[in-house]
């Protein structure tokens, strides 16, 4: 018989768990990658249009970046003809979006998960790059997506030019093609005010989240109780969590955007103002922080609910059936998603093999800016990340590499 009392302790240790054991390790990843963009962002640009040969390695590299907002910069880029479209495909297998953070958090919290997140970073740039440069070799575009190997392939069809010197203006033209946010409506003044109030409680937890790294070292039998006594250093840690979880849920609706966290206008306006860059690391952190709460909401509530164990979850999660059920998942535009599937191979629902097809096959946020410019274009995207997915990861499964 569940009750009621073990429903309230599900969701507390959850807010909690999400906050100091993901949140605010998140939280300062996020913002030195996206300090990283804010500085580097017209560099990126420039090489990758000096450097045709290498578009789909710089492309790969700009999408294995934490986060969504490298990949994203490649769309307008794309659309204006500074980049092939396996230089889009290299980028879209590579990225791994807003669920890198939650591996690269895993790993930080508990050093086995580092070389199951190295592993699948480098496998995904090395599919990323080989599957970029299959496709530019085949010629394949939109239009033509057998390339070479259509019966029909004509070597002098118009195909998108490639500008390789581009100047100053242009550069500013990339930019200004990803738009801005408008500045209007309660999500955006809630959004706009109360960052630092979020950052000032993420700090703090972040100080707590190491000591708590530090106490579990030197002690392992160490655990937090579930306190509600802020005098007491169990109480005061609990309510952290669940007032940083809390003002997370509170700037994740805000966006009003319920899959996806990074848009256009928010990469536009981070790549011109640091303050938009701390704003912006906020938001996506939250963003992180609800998916991660959800999934740890549905694993706990499957498993009291229905009497089974981690153990008896994960024996789900070993066969083909996970590896193509991971790599469909990744077929879904947006990241939120992709952090519950992520999540499960932190808490070992699901094996490597599944986790890898969900890294190459997922594009993160990216898909929804070439949706908008070519729709065709990212049809065939998702097509060309989910076939190297399957293959991979069945092939892992096969061998049984995992780790």
């Amino acid at each position: 018989m569940v009750t009621s009392t073990e429903v309230f302790e599900i969701i507390v240790v959850s807010m909690r768990d999400a906050f100091l054991a993901v949140t605010v390790f998140v939280a300062a990843m996020v913002l030195f990658f996206s300090w990283l963009q804010y500085i580097s962002a017209g560099r990126f640009v420039d090489t990758i249009r000096a450097n045709t040969a290498w578009q789909p390695v710089i492309g790969a590299l700009m999408g294995i970046t934490p986060g969504c907002g490298g990949a994203i910069v490649m769309m307008p880029m794309y659309a204006r003809g500074y980049v092939t479209y396996g230089t889009v495909i290299a980028t879209l297998i590579a990225t791994l979006g807003d669920a890198a953070f939650v591996l690269i958090g895993a790993a930080v919290t508990d050093p086995s998960f580092i070389a199951p997140v190295i592993a699948v970073h480098i496998i995904s740039l090395v599919i990323g790059i080989s599957w970029g440069y299959l496709v530019d070799g085949l010629k394949i575009t939109p239009s033509n997506p057998l390339g070479k190997l259509s019966s029909n392939y004509n070597d002098n069809s118009p195909s998108r030019a490639i500008i390789k010197n581009g100047n100053n203006e242009n550069m500013r033209e990339v930019f200004d093609d990803l738009g801005r946010e408008e500045k209007t409506g309660w999500g955006y003044f809630l959004l706009h005010q109360g960052y630092t109030v979020w950052w000032i409680v993420t700090s703090l937890g972040l100080i707590f989240a190491i000591l708590l790294l530090v106490w579990s070292a030197q002690d392992a039998d160490f655990a937090l109780e579930i306190s509600y006594n802020p005098l007491t250093l169990d109480g005061f840690i609990t309510w952290i969590g669940l007032i940083g979880t809390s003002l997370s849920i509170i700037l994740y609706i805000s966006q009003k955007n319920w899959i996806s966290d990074d848009s256009e206008a928010s990469i536009g306006d981070k790549l011109y103002s640091m303050r938009e860059t701390m704003i912006h690391s906020a938001s996506e952190t939250a963003f992180v922080t609800f998916w991660v709460m959800s999934a740890y909401l549905i694993f706990e509530f499957s498993m009291l609910f229905s009497g089974m164990t981690e153990a008896d979850l994960a024996l789900y999660g070993d066969g083909i059936i996970a590896v193509i059920l991971a790599a469909a998942i990744g077929l879904i535009p947006g990241c939120g998603p992709q952090i519950i599937a992520i999540t499960a191979y932190t808490k070992d629902l699901i094996s490597f093999p599944a986790l890898v097809a969900n890294a190459i096959s997922q594009d993160g946020d990216a898909l929804f800016p070439l949706l908008v410019r070519h729709r065709v274009a990212s049809i065939w995207a998702t097509v060309h990340t989910t076939i190297p997915a399957l293959i991979v990861g069945i092939c892992l499964l096969a061998f049984d590499i995992t780790f």
